[in-house]
């Protein structure tokens, strides 16, 4: 992550700091970081400035602050260079706006005032029991102390907490979500979208059961036709989407390949080949998965679908690929799963990432993914030259003007910026779960860490994550995504989810 100092700067100097309202407060406590969630949801005309207490921050901020005082309670600086705190800072802020107007008012008379005082003052009393610091989650003052009387009980009781006071906010941002994806789903369905002069087509693949994917967890299925090369055709229960894309305009297809063997890639594999005459060309790794095809879990099989068996012929890929005009690197990138390999124009500059790429913050992957291996991967693909990335379910990242706007596919921005954004965020979660296992925690504790509230995606993302664990039966979760860290199982890891379903875990 980005240098703390660095960012007290830019925070400090993103807007007139002196006209706002400048709010120190513990990042290390979950009833502070919901507050401060909860402020920002009401600022919206950025009226406050939330900094965690650091030495930093308080130099930069005020020079009468002192880091004593302000691990006690809650500091705020007004415009005006006035100092509030604990109970009256709160009342100060909630002033600010008109749902909370009410409260700031009736905070700062008797009775009012002397019955919050009392409660805060019992809150920052018992600040280091309450504080939410575990797997090495602290990043300010005095670690040691919080590490030493943080115990579990506490943790999971201000953890919980912490929720609760969110919970408003994670059911409105669940629902916005949800709202976004159907308008995105509706868009693309049965669409085909031919950028590049017709270099670069994806059809927007359906089926029954699969669209309820794209409507609750925003991934929509695809395939990709670049080059005269079809990439990744999907599943049996999306293969009569598929037929109706092929229906509607032949496109010249010269070759299939698969970039790694889940089934929403490689369950039409033959199917295609057979329409169309053009070979399949799958890496070993991946032959030898689809020969034959594992029993899925029966959640995957009835929305997805269970793949056939990979028939032959098939061709082995080896470091290039011919296209119609061009040629493809294979380049393979281990860690979504052992056998992933994408596909990279060094021309067009465009990469071709299956799911080597799923968004800069992904919380519930498959149970064979290895997010130290993904590491590697990524800062391998970073090297390259990348001006158009095009994800395995159908978002692309550029800022090439010769690609138009699609709302909800296209997506401005650089893709070596958005690869370096999902590097920072795997580096961050690999710190956490390493330090949460040197501490001994269990797997839960350590997964919380990797989610604290203070961090806005993890309670804007909550809803879909849990729902996604719900529906999958733990098969995706934010759980695995811990697991992912610590896997010793070096056996093919496609296979690691039949261990488990016959194991019961």
């Amino acid at each position: 992550m980005r240098d703390l100092t660095a960012e007290l700067v830019e925070k400090l100097d993103s807007k007139n700091a002196t006209a706002c309202y400048r709010v120190l407060y513990d990042g290390q406590c979950e009833i502070c970081q919901a507050c401060v969630a909860w402020l920002k949801t009401l600022d919206a005309d950025n009226k406050t400035i939330c900094l965690p207490i650091t030495a930093d921050a308080l130099t930069e901020v005020d020079s009468r602050l002192k880091m004593e005082d302000c691990l006690r309670q809650l500091h705020v600086v007004t415009p005006a260079g006035e100092i509030r705190v604990g109970w009256d800072a709160v009342a100060c802020l909630a002033r600010l706006f008109p749902s909370t107007w009410l409260i700031g008012v009736l905070g700062a008379r008797f009775p009012f005032r002397n019955l919050g005082r009392l409660i805060y003052g019992f809150v920052a009393r018992n600040r280091y029991v309450l504080s939410k610091c575990r797997g090495g989650a602290c990043r300010v003052a005095r670690p040691e102390t919080v590490r030493r009387q943080a115990r579990l009980g506490a943790f999971w009781s201000c953890y919980t907490l912490g929720f609760f006071i969110r919970l408003p906010l994670v059911m409105w941002a669940g629902v916005t979500t949800a709202t976004q994806r159907l308008s995105v789903f509706s868009r693309t369905y049965h669409r085909r979208l031919e950028l590049l002069n017709g270099k670069l087509t994806i059809l927007f693949l359906d089926g029954m059961l699969p669209n309820a994917v794209p409507v609750l967890f925003g991934e929509l299925f695809t395939t990709i036709i670049y080059d005269g090369v079809a990439v990744d055709p999907g599943s049996p229960k999306m293969r009569r989407s598929l037929a109706h894309h092929l229906r509607q305009t032949t496109p010249k297809i010269t070759k299939i390949i698969a970039t790694h063997a889940h089934e929403e890639h490689v369950g039409n594999l033959n199917w295609l080949s057979n329409a169309t005459g053009a070979p399949i060309y799958v890496s070993e790794m991946t032959s030898q998965f689809l020969r034959p095809f594992k029993k899925l879990p029966w959640v995957r099989s009835l929305i997805i679908g269970q793949p056939p068996d990979l028939r032959p012929p098939f061709q082995l890929l080896k470091q290039t690929v011919e296209t119609l005009s061009t040629y493809l690197q294979v380049i393979a990138t281990p860690g979504h799963c052992d056998d992933h390999v994408v596909l990279y124009d060094p021309k067009e500059k465009v990469l071709l990432a299956g799911d080597a790429f799923m968004g800069s913050y992904f919380a519930t992957p498959n149970p064979d993914v290895d997010s130290r291996k993904w590491l590697v991967s990524l800062e391998r693909v970073l090297e390259l030259n990348i001006e158009i990335l095009v994800e395995g379910h159908g978002h692309i990242h550029t800022l090439r003007k010769d690609i138009p706007d699609f709302p909800g596919v296209v997506i401005r921005q650089d893709p070596k910026a958005a690869i370096s954004e999902k590097l920072d965020y795997l580096r961050w979660l690999r710190e956490q779960i390493e330090a949460g296992f040197q501490e001994h925690l269990p797997t839960r504790v350590v997964e919380a860490t990797c989610f604290p509230w203070g961090r806005r995606t993890s309670w804007e993302s909550c809803a879909t994550d849990e729902c996604i664990r719900l529906l999958s039966l733990g098969h995706f979760s934010r759980t695995e995504l811990v697991r992912s860290f610590v896997r010793t199982n070096r056996d093919p890891l496609p296979t690691v989810y039949e261990a488990r379903m016959s194991a019961g875990e």
